[in-house]
């Protein structure tokens, strides 16, 4: 979730969940969704700031179901449905496959790699049994299972006058669409509240929640020496005589020929158990010391145990880089969070006229975190993953060969804030709020650990006007013009940034006698000097009722300045580092955001309402503070981490998520070259025509351009043909232009339809498995996109090479697409595509008994049957699986998809009954 683009560059944007006055990390992994009463997005800094810190990023209040006076009613909320894979990418059947690989085989190659085409695949005259094989989508293997899902909710609530409850639980088991892969969580929710007299109330709440999830995923961190989902995508595309072998049984040679494994049996060689048990408990009290001043207090505790096993198997790479061994990873996490806050409130009036509300507040948040992670080496070949986790005893170093060490850690931080609020309001037509907030951070050294934040919000409720009161306009209801001004502070750093920690690592480590004993290094560049980074919230809005109410509409125009980011800047070499966390940055967002909603239909038998948003967000980068020689910083390119180098740009005066690479110029043709006729071998050669752009160093991996290779455009000035990193562009930006939803429920009678759709507008995405995916790099015998069908052809129809100028050029007249180049994956502008979509999110078709007929039964008061599509369909031009996805944690390289896990439709139908 992001509020308003985000301001920090380098640094988490995620909002601030608060759950029943509670802040909890992460709050909507944990909390069932049948719990949830309300959401709430505070966006300006005037709303959040009495929040505090991390409250500049937005803040999402989550209010849980209480009780209600009245008898206890019990409810049940079971449904079930499958989960189906939405799309997958367009492969190469098995004629095209093997045309493709004989291409390889047989151009510009020795005799001996002739042969071996002969010997995998046949002679050419026979290749046309192709044709028939039947085609084997990996994909489907892996990825199109239909994956099963189930969830019972049940909840108990109701209360007196003075007390109430409300307790919630639910279990949930699905699989996932990927083989051996999936998630279940048990949660567990109770919630009291007591009214003990007319001067003390309180009440407490307490929820645990127990997770596990299963599977390695398509990719653990994105890059390339990982990516899992390539064996689904570029395995070769059937099976037939003599090859059931690798695809039951691992193949070393042909991984290692290929850098593929089996896709069904790569997907069973890793096991992956993430586990997650958490308490999350509150209370709080509140006493009213004279009728209109009131003390309350609110102390929450969480404990969050978190537990990883991982196991490779023998065939995996990581196995395979350790004497084809097994390898086991265990690690542990638990962290504790105590959170108390405390205020004193006074209401009063003067005249009636006047209404004043005073509150001063103090507030301590704090969290202890302990980290144990151990890598087991070179476990028996035989063992299980049960085995494995059980006893990692068993391993048995080669001579001379020493495990690593486990690796421990503990890390604490701590919040300590005053604040103050004071609200007014003239005959409820003019309304003001002004905040003050003192917030102090443990991730900051002692001289800067505390800093002042102030905001204020006015609104005037211009239809309390008399001047607006004398025109009686029935159809306006009302008219409120809203304006705020706040400053917010962020502190998410990695702890300790501020001083010197060593830790111990054998890349550091030195020699004694035949042993390495690991060494101690500094785990970062500290710097004393850093600060809370803070940004600046003005926001002018209107909302309008009108038709009693019938229709709404809400505007709001902001304009965010984030100052003294908290940015990992470049530092000189001879520092030892290549980075370090400095309060060095700017940026800029500014926006609109329109909110529509209407009662459009309101009838005893059929009703129709809707409501609609858009917001457009506009974010800009507005200083980098100096660079590591101590000059003006105005840009530096930013990795992404997947397949390529630097693929985003960073840029003084431009927006953040700009994708950064080569124009592609389609592919070499013929008028390209000049042609040289060899008589003695009766062929031609061809050579680049001065003024034509050489890609050779940049995409071709230092091979000289030939017809069919990709071609670039050259847009630097630099001297000469050859195309180089002055070349590069942006090419384009991840985020839309504006965004939005729609939101559509009817009722006719004792039916109910739900519509939900949402849109993106303007963006493009990295589809950066088109790059890989349409690329040789290093490896023969891998399957392509079918884009790559539609290929440069080297070869007639009899398997003999062409190099005739003319008849080259009529053999490819039908062609379009590049010969996929053996140098490095770059980026070009290919892999970059519109990303806007209208996606249907959820339809929702539901059924209730009627009132009479649940009468007679004396038991049920609700009895409701529901069928729900969640994503049915995505109207988008984007060729990947999906255009949401976003594979990047690092808010300055958005919008990448990389081995992202494939979007699924979910089809379900529940029951919902209340007794």
């Amino acid at each position: 979730i992001r509020v308003r683009g985000g301001g920090s560059i380098t640094q988490d944007n995620s909002p601030l969940y608060i759950v029943d006055g509670v802040q909890v990390e992460n709050a909507l992994s944990v909390i069932s969704p049948q719990e949830i009463q309300s959401i709430d997005v505070l966006k300006d800094v005037a709303s959040t700031a009495i929040y505090g810190a991390r409250g500049a990023n937005g803040v999402v209040l989550i209010t849980t179901k209480g009780g209600r006076e009245g008898k206890t009613i019990v409810s049940l909320n079971s449904y079930a449905g499958v989960r189906k894979i939405t799309n997958k990418l367009d492969v190469m059947k098995p004629y095209d496959y093997v045309m493709y690989q004989y291409q390889l085989y047989n151009n510009n190659t020795d005799e001996q790699t002739k042969n071996a085409f002969v010997n995998a695949y046949g002679a050419f005259e026979d290749l046309d049994i192709y044709k028939n094989v039947p085609f084997r989508d990996w994909q489907d293997e892996v990825f199109g299972r239909d994956a099963l899902g189930h969830t019972e909710n049940l909840n108990i609530n109701g209360g007196t006058k003075g007390a109430s409850f409300n307790f919630t639980a639910n279990n949930y088991k699905e699989d996932g669409i990927m083989l051996n892969s999936g998630a279940q969580r048990t949660f567990a929710a109770f919630r009291y509240d007591n009214k003990a007299s007319d001067k003390f109330q309180f009440g407490f709440n307490t929820r645990y929640s127990r997770q596990r999830v299963k599977g390695v995923g398509t990719s653990s961190t994105g890059s390339q020496s990982n990516n899992r989902l390539r064996n689904a995508v570029r395995f070769r595309p059937y099976m037939g005589a003599g090859l059931e072998s690798t695809i039951d049984e691992f193949d070393p040679d042909y991984a290692d020929q290929t850098n593929l494994t089996s896709p069904v049996l790569g997907a069973y060689a890793e096991e992956k158990y993430d586990y997650t048990n958490q308490i999350i408990t509150s209370a709080n009290a509140q006493y009213s010391i004279l009728p209109k001043l009131k003390i309350r207090t609110v102390v929450g505790i969480t404990n969050t145990d978190k537990r990883t096993d991982q196991f490779s198997s023998a065939i995996t790479g990581v196995a395979r880089q350790n004497a084809n061994m097994p390898v086991v990873g265990l690690s542990n996490s638990s962290t504790l969070t105590l959170t108390n806050s405390n205020t004193l409130s006074y209401d009063f009036e003067i005249q009636k006229s006047h209404k004043f509300t005073l509150l001063a507040g103090q507030e301590i948040n704090q969290s202890k975190t302990r980290n144990f992670a151990v890598t087991t080496k070179w476990l028996p070949v035989d063992i299980t993953a049960e085995q494995a986790f059980a006893g990692i005893q068993k391993a048995t170093p080669p001579s001379g060969a020493v495990q690593e060490p486990p690796t421990t850690s503990e890390s604490s931080t701590r919040l300590f804030s005053l604040f103050g609020r004071a609200s007014y309001s003239f005959k409820d037509k003019y309304l003001a709020s002004f905040i003050v907030r003192r917030d102090g951070s443990s991730l900051f050294a002692p001289e800067n650990r505390y800093a002042v934040f102030p905001s204020g919000q006015f609104a005037w409720r211009i239809t309390e006007e008399e001047f607006v009161k004398k025109y009686n306009i029935e159809w306006l209801n009302s008219m409120k013009l809203r304006a705020s001004y706040g400053v917010g502070g962020n502190n998410r750093i990695p702890v300790d940034a501020f001083k010197t920690l060593y830790a111990s690592s054998s890349n550091n480590g030195y020699a004694t006698d035949e042993s390495v004993t690991p060494g101690f290094a500094p785990t970062l560049f500290a710097n004393p000097k850093i600060k809370w980074e803070t940004t600046v919230s003005r926001n002018l809005g209107l909302d309008v009722g009108v038709l009693k109410d019938r229709f709404n509409v809400t505007i709001d125009y902001y304009n965010n300045n984030t100052k003294d980011l908290l940015l990992s800047s470049k530092i000189a070499a001879t520092s030892g580092y290549t980075d370090q966390v400095q309060n060095i940055g700017k940026t800029s967002n500014k926006g609109i955001e329109l909110q529509l909603s209407a009662s459009v239909v309101n009838t005893k038998n059929f009703n129709y309402s809707v409501s609609f948003n858009i917001s457009h967000n506009q974010n800009r980068i507005v200083s980098f503070g100096l660079d590591q020689y101590g000059n003006p910083n105005k840009s530096y390119t930013v990795s992404s981490g997947g397949i390529n180098g630097a693929d985003f740009l960073a840029e003084l005066g431009g927006p953040i998520g700009q994708f950064y690479g080569y124009v592609s110029d389609g592919r070499y043709e013929i008028s390209d070259f000049n042609t040289t006729y060899n008589a003695t071998a009766n062929s031609y050669s061809y050579t680049l025509k001065p003024g034509v752009p050489n890609a050779r160093q940049t995409a071709l991996g230092g091979k000289d351009p030939q017809p069919g290779d990709m071609k670039l455009k050259k847009l630097s000035d630099t001297p000469g043909d050859m195309i180089t990193e002055a070349d590069r562009t942006v090419l384009g930006n991840a985020f839309p232009k504006f965004a939005g939803g729609l939101n559509q429920q009817f009722s006719y009678k004792n039916f109910d339809l739900t519509v939900f759709m949402n849109f993106s507008y303007g963006n493009e995405t990295y589809n950066a498995n088109k790059t890989e995916f349409t690329g040789q790099y290093l490896y023969k015998d891998n399957n392509m996109l079918s884009d790559v069908s539609n290929r440069w052809r080297w070869f007639d129809d009899t398997g003999a090479k062409v190099t005739d100028p003319e008849r080259l050029q009529e053999m490819n007249k039908g062609t379009s697409f590049w010969t996929p180049a053996g140098g490095q994956y770059i980026l070009t502008s290919y892999a970059i595509e519109d990303g806007s979509f209208l996606r249907i999110s959820n339809i929702t078709l539901g059924y209730s008994l009627p009132q009479k007929l649940l009468q007679r039964t004396k038991v049920f008061s609700r009895v409701r049957i529901y069928g729900t599509v969640n994503n049915l369909y995505t109207f988008t031009k984007y060729s990947g699986y999906d255009p949401e996805a976003n594979t990047r944690r690092n808010p300055l390289t958005p919008g990448v998809d990389y081995a992202a896990y494939p979007r699924s439709r979910y089809i379900l139908t529940g029951l919902d009954i209340s007794f």
